[in-house]
């Protein structure tokens, strides 16, 4: 499993953080459902993580858009995507409360995906903005 440890590491440490932070709420929801904490509990834990994942989006496009990046429109699709299937996740979680899934869905799915998306998205958008950075002034 991505822990804070093994998220791959980018050129702008702002968006390191960001990814940090993000590990840090999905590890705490994975040691909630491990010590069986409570419906309630987990749902306080998703919603936060939505959240985050939401704000941390918006903040990356905002960047995006504002240095003009060539990819834009497909790293946004990204994110619009695995916000539906995280919206819809939550709804599922919301309905059915199976813990197992909601496991499998943060250490399967969604660990999966932040880990080729910082890979494949993430790496190529940070070296752009922060040669775009470098070069504002200019």
């Amino acid at each position: 499993m991505q822990t804070t440890t093994t998220i791959p590491q980018l050129s702008m440490q702002s968006m390191n953080d960001v990814h940090h932070e993000e590990v840090l709420l999905i590890e705490k929801l994975l040691e909630q459902i491990a010590r069986g904490e409570a419906h309630e509990v987990l749902s306080a834990s998703f919603d936060a993580i939505l959240e985050h994942m939401q704000e941390h989006f918006a903040s990356e496009e905002k960047m995006m858009q504002e240095a003009q990046y060539p990819s834009f429109r497909m790293h946004k699709a990204e994110h619009d995507k695995i916000l539906q299937e995280t919206r819809y996740a939550e709804m599922e979680w919301r309905n059915r409360k199976s813990v197992a899934d909601l496991q499998a869905y943060f250490e399967e799915d969604i660990i999966t995906w932040l880990d080729q998306h910082i890979k494949a998205m993430d790496t190529p958008t940070a070296d752009f903005l922060m040669q775009f950075e470098k070069y504002r002034g200019y």
